[in-house]
């Protein structure tokens, strides 16, 4: 396959955006419907291998059959020919944002960034399970975090509820996520993803698994055998959030919730209306589980105020085109919603003072486009372990290292100027980019009054994507460097 091809009569591959041991996956054109899409092609070499050839037809179908914002959506299957030999290929939704493998490289998340991301992971495996299917390879990598929320990805080995869990004696799936009574063979059932769900959450909140386990060997001996270790103490997370965590790494699968009874607690905790976490979940078990108990009313209504601002970190920050290889060496999850093209903007980002470990800084935000912003949220990564202290012309919080400003309307060919101090430690390094309402904008960076037009310098931080760029750590106001990099490696101590 080459740049410009047209596959299915309608799909011009325009660029590889990932490749592994199986498939490589292109951004494509559909130029029937005019949008971009995501375009899964089968190695040629590969392709005459039927047990392959009716995995992808398997993932295809899985994900066709299921509609919910939360499932990576598919649009269609084919053949092309390549060589003289038919190449079957899957074709999705494009998606942008980052893996949670990526997200997870400097350890824990916020706690209310994880039980987000858990409730609307959970969420979807109650909409697969609510239609029969069971994804088997719930993991970090097949999680994205996009613009819009979570996107559950990659049913390649799913399968339908009560069939064989093996497959001529071959048991698929990660050894890190297998749930112990995969091991014994037997059926298939939804058990199993709400195992992986558990050691997802408890990875997420922890920062590593629930056992030290670096081979292949001892980990399938962790799971059959040893109770997993009590998650580490999180400050002010809610109790119930650490009692689902044990409840779903329960040995036995009768012993674990249902994936909608999960969502419902963690949806409750993160404060979004259980109508929205269980949309398209529509089964009578799904619809019970909805009802959050008499007893957390209380804490709904009290969380309920702390999900706006976590919505809001993990809608807008630092996200970018992801692409690139799973670390299993599968094929790339590169699959959602193009930005939006409007409004265009332009941040000027002005360090005024960078002294003591005190930096303060001016923002101007510009509506260049045509089209005004009735509310405007301005979002970006603030590197090297700098702290919001302050924040003036708009609300501004900050979640990890994502930093979100709202405000009023913003008109066309309009500006708005706003500012804030932070806290930093050894040096004060420049953001990568920025987003306005989702929209990636054009930046022009300022230090002492010597303007760096952003983006053409490095990376400021190890977990940016690979995608963005940020500028030279900034200098103090005396003219001065400042010595070192930022790290980049965030706040977690755990490992991956």
């Amino acid at each position: 396959m080459e740049i410009g091809r047209l596959i299915g009569d309608r799909y011009r591959l325009d660029d590889r955006i990932g490749a592994g041991g199986m498939s490589v996956v292109w951004r494509a054109h559909d130029e029937v419907l005019g949008r971009d899409v995501a375009v899964k092609v089968l190695s040629p070499d590969l392709a005459a291998d039927p047990e392959l050839l009716r995995r992808l037809h398997v993932e295809a179908r899985a994900a066709a059959g299921l509609r919910h914002p939360h499932v990576v959506e598919v649009y269609d299957y084919g053949e092309a020919t390549d060589g003289g030999h038919p190449v079957p290929y899957v074709v999705m939704e494009l998606v942008t944002g980052r893996s949670l493998t990526d997200l997870l490289t400097g350890g824990a998340l916020p706690w209310r960034l994880a039980v987000l991301i858990g409730a609307q992971v959970a969420a979807a495996l109650a909409s697969a399970h609510a239609h029969g299917i069971v994804h088997r390879d719930v993991k970090p990598a097949n999680v994205m975090v996009t613009a819009s929320g979570v996107k559950l990805v990659d049913f390649g080995i799913s399968a339908t509820v009560g069939e064989a869990d093996m497959s001529e004696g071959q048991l698929l799936g990660t050894p890190a996520y297998l749930a112990p009574e995969r091991m014994d063979g037997g059926h298939v059932r939804p058990a199993t993803d709400v195992y992986a769900l558990g050691l997802l959450l408890y990875l997420t909140l922890a920062g590593h698994l629930p056992w030290e386990a670096p081979t292949t060997t001892q980990m399938i001996k962790a799971h059959r055998y040893l109770e997993p270790a009590s998650l580490p103490h999180v400050p002010d997370l809610p109790p119930e959030v650490a009692e689902l965590c044990r409840e779903c790494l329960a040995k036995r699968p009768g012993d674990r919730p249902t994936a909608a009874a999960a969502a419902a607690t963690l949806g409750a905790v993160a404060g979004l209306p259980p109508a929205s976490i269980l949309l398209a979940a529509a089964s009578a078990q799904a619809t019970a589980a909805a009802e959050a108990p008499t007893k957390r009313d209380l804490k709904r209504r009290r969380t309920s105020v702390l999900a706006g601002g976590v919505a809001a970190a993990l809608a807008f920050g630092s996200l970018a085109t992801w692409a690139g290889t799973r670390p299993d060496g599968d094929a790339p999850q590169a699959m959602a919603v193009p930005q939006p093209s409007t409004p265009a903007c332009t941040i000027d980002y002005a360090v005024r003072s960078a002294v003591g470990g005190r930096t303060s800084t001016a923002v101007t935000i510009r509506n260049t486009g045509s089209v005004p912003v009735d509310a405007w949220q301005l979002s970006f990564t603030l590197p090297d372990r700098q702290r919001l202290v302050r924040g003036w012309s708009g609300h501004w919080r900050q979640a990890g290292m994502s930093v979100l400003a709202r405000g009023g309307s913003l008109p066309a060919r309009g500006s708005v100027a706003t500012g804030f101090d932070a806290a930093y430690r050894d040096v004060t390094s420049l953001p990568a980019e920025f987003l306005l309402n989702g929209t990636r904008c054009q930046s022009v960076l300022s230090v002492q009054g010597q303007n760096t037009p952003a983006p053409p310098v490095r990376a400021a931080t190890r977990s940016a994507p690979k995608a963005t760029t940020a500028a030279q750590p900034a200098k103090t106001d005396k003219g001065g460097d400042n010595k070192g990099k930022g790290s980049g490696k965030g706040n977690g101590k755990g490992k991956d």
